[in-house]
């Protein structure tokens, strides 16, 4: 019986492990499976003094990607609390806000999750599939919602911050997955990684091996050169050592734009629900 899939996947990892590409592989395997799924990530992570970016929620190549904009998110979320636009647009150009944000560790990770929980509940069919900040960034953004809520003990940041936690904590609903590159170095710093969200979060976190050549060229190693040789002998030993840990292993791709190595990807990508 296939499992139901959630309604958040967070994809994060070490940069250049191929996050953004696997994520909208993702969005591609949940569009073929019939579910109505987007591509998420954030735009920035500070607040500027001069603001021209928006919110963007556009269909490319076949998927929904949105990409959310740190002020129009905080902006929105004022604007439902005081239900007044205007009032909003004022609050979050004040030197006081912007400091605020700006400076608090996690602030803005509060807001932005604030906005992708606000955007589940507008839509109860919709998978949201998050192209997460890196590796430290990504332990934050988990963080985030508790750290908030530890330091207001009552009134609406307190209930609003317990109510993330209750969706982002929720296994039914959130799954987290670390990618790593098939290297020791890689490996390791995903592990480190997945401890550390474990200690965040109960949600199942899981590591996908991105990128292996040595699926590829098994039955030729030795046509290889030798650096190649090298390099595929050393995943499969890798892979030998902690194959019971990964969750899935991806084999490398022949193509070389983007958009045909999603397309490669999405038969792959079924252990990943």
């Amino acid at each position: 019986m296939n499992q139901k899939p959630r309604r958040l996947y967070i994809f994060t990892g070490k940069g250049g492990v191929g996050k953004t590409t696997l994520s909208k592989a993702f969005v591609r395997h949940l569009q073929s499976q019939n579910y109505q799924a987007l591509y998420l990530t954030f735009k920035n992570q500070a607040l500027s003094e001069v603001h021209e970016e928006k919110n963007s929620d556009i269909e490319i190549n076949g998927i929904r990607e949105v990409l959310l904009d740190l002020e129009e998110s905080a902006k929105g979320y004022i604007e439902r609390r005081l239900n007044s636009k205007m009032i909003a647009g004022w609050i979050v150009k004040t030197p006081f806000f912007r400091a605020l944000v700006n400076m608090i560790p996690g602030f803005n990770y509060l807001i932005y999750l604030g906005k992708v929980l606000e955007m589940g509940k507008e839509n109860p069919e919709l998978i949201i599939v998050l192209d997460a900040p890196a590796s430290g960034h990504a332990l934050t953004m988990v963080e985030s919602t508790s750290n908030f809520q530890h330091i207001f003990e009552s009134g609406v940041i307190f209930e609003d911050t317990h109510k993330m936690l209750a969706r982002l904590n929720d296994p039914t609903y959130t799954k987290i997955h670390v990618i790593s590159l098939p290297s020791q170095m890689s490996w390791q710093e995903a592990i480190e990684l997945k401890t550390g969200l474990k200690e965040r979060s109960p949600v199942e976190v899981d590591i996908t091996v991105n990128n292996c050549l040595f699926p590829l060229v098994e039955q030729n190693l030795s046509d290889l050169p030798n650096g190649l040789k090298e390099k595929s002998l050393n995943e499969k030993q890798l892979i030998e050592d902690h194959k019971s840990e990964m969750q899935c292993i991806l084999p490398h791709s022949l193509n070389s734009d983007s958009l045909n190595i999603e397309m490669d990807l999405v038969g792959s990508l079924s252990k990943l629900i």
